[in-house]
């Protein structure tokens, strides 16, 4: 144990080398890992137009109604689990969670995937990155999950 110390303290510059490659390799999986469930914007579109996915945007009302993507269903993600079980229809399709930064789509997107939904993603950066890339939103009242 000495003789590590001593080459340690002898090598101190590839010391801190090898402790910055380190820290940035582990910064890199976190990073990896965080985004493993989310997709970019362009992705998205890809899954709605080309896989039929399914939009669930899990903003507050009033949030859904200034603007939201073409087509999606309005879950609040506040609601409890059990009125949760409204979603299951969806739970074999490709399903895109939304919020307006992405901070909520990958708390609810946790829920979905406990009910089974094994298909679902979140948009990363949420609704903001969905504009910051120039796509459209729509306005008005949410789609009614029957």
């Amino acid at each position: 144990m000495n003789e590590i110390l001593d080459f340690l303290v002898s090598h101190w510059q590839l010391s801190v080398l090898m402790a910055l490659v380190l820290a940035a390799y582990a910064v890199f999986e976190f990073m990896q890992q965080m985004s493993m469930n989310g997709v970019t914007p362009e992705q998205a579109v890809d899954i709605i137009n080309h896989k039929h996915g399914v939009v669930i945007d899990v903003r507050t009302p009033e949030e859904f109604r200034t603007g939201h993507i073409l087509g999606s269903i309005h879950f609040d993600g506040r609601e409890p689990d059990a009125r949760l079980k409204r979603l299951n229809k969806y739970a074999q399709k490709p399903v895109v969670v939304v919020c307006a930064h992405g901070k909520r789509s990958a708390t609810f997107l946790k829920r979905l995937q406990s009910e089974g939904f094994s298909n679902a993603v979140t948009l990363d950066g949420g609704l903001h990155a969905w504009q910051n890339s120039g796509l459209p939103l729509a306005t008005g009242s949410a789609k009614e999950i029957g």
